[in-house]
Formats: C-alpha cells, structure tokens, sequence
C-alpha cells in the first residue's frame, strides 16, 4: 500500500498497480526526497508546495527514509535560505505582512490542498528551528517545511550507483 503526495505521484501509483491507502494509515515506511539538509538533520522540504501532505505522510510512518543527490547535503541550511511555509488563504494577506522581516515572496501557485505557498528568507546564522516554530505559531500558518531527520534515515545516491548515508 502505498499514500502519494501528489496528484501526479497518486497517478503513477496507480498506473504501476500500487494499492492506494489514506493519508494517516499506518505505515511500515515512507520515503521522499528534500530540498537540503545540515549535518544535525534538519532538513528544508517543500519547494514543491506539498510539505502539509509529506509531514503527514511522514509521522504516519514507524520509518521515514529521504533519498537525495550530493549537492542537497549542506553545511547549513543558510546555503538554501529558503523556507516554504503553507498558509490558509483567508490569513494570506496578514500572515505576509506579519513575516515581511523575511522578505516573503507568494508563489503563483498553490498547494494541491489550495494552500496560499509563500517562501521565506532566513537570514543567515539564524536558529532555523526557532523561526520555524515562530512562523507556525502564527494563525493562519498551516505547516512549514522544516523537518528533523534521523541522518542514518537519508540516503544519499551518487552518480556511479553506490548509496551511502548522511550519518
């Protein structure tokens, strides 16, 4: 059983006979990929626009595996500087205002869910975590992309076929 993301990931799951659960179903294990993570695991998600449905996907899982290139292991997540957050349409307008301090840029797109998706400047040297939990805070803030991984939970492909971990 599997629980795509996206429309276009549900439909390649079907065409492949994958049997299609719910969002929230216990899961065995989970897998996706990522934008960028640091050496401590914390990982930026979401330049996709679907980090509300990979976070739920991912805490349904007994195990969450992120498969990922070279170039997405960062010394810090300031080399991505980017955090995508999800916010309900209604709280939009505010919710930019309320963030203008990083430069808050709406993208012409929404979430498959019809989430308003705006990407955030974090400055540099800044606690990603802090800011993350900042921004969730506010109403209207459905999800961020912020997620914290187990290193040995990564996988990291290489281009002569050999996988190693981030641990």
């Amino acid at each position: 059983m599997g629980v795509p993301t996206s429309p276009r990931s549900e439909e390649a799951a079907r065409a492949a006979g994958i049997v299609i659960g719910l969002p929230g179903d216990p899961l065995d294990l989970a897998f996706d990929g990522a934008d960028a993570i640091d050496p401590s695991g914390l990982c930026v998600k979401g330049a996709g626009g679907a980090m509300v449905r990979e976070r739920v996907v991912a805490e349904s899982a007994a195990r969450f595996i992120v498969l990922v290139d070279p170039p997405k292991i960062v010394v810090s997540l300031d080399e991505w500087g980017l955090l995508p957050i999800a916010v309900v349409p209604f709280a939009a307008t505010r919710v930019v205002a309320q963030l203008a301090h990083l430069a808050p840029v709406t993208r012409d797109t929404r979430s498959d869910d019809g989430m308003v998706l705006v990407d955030l400047t974090v400055p540099p040297g800044a606690d990603w975590q802090l800011v993350a939990d900042r921004v969730r805070a506010l109403p209207g803030v459905l999800d961020h992309g912020l997620f914290q991984l187990m290193l040995d939970d990564v996988l990291i492909g290489h281009g002569d076929g050999s996988v190693t971990t981030a641990a």
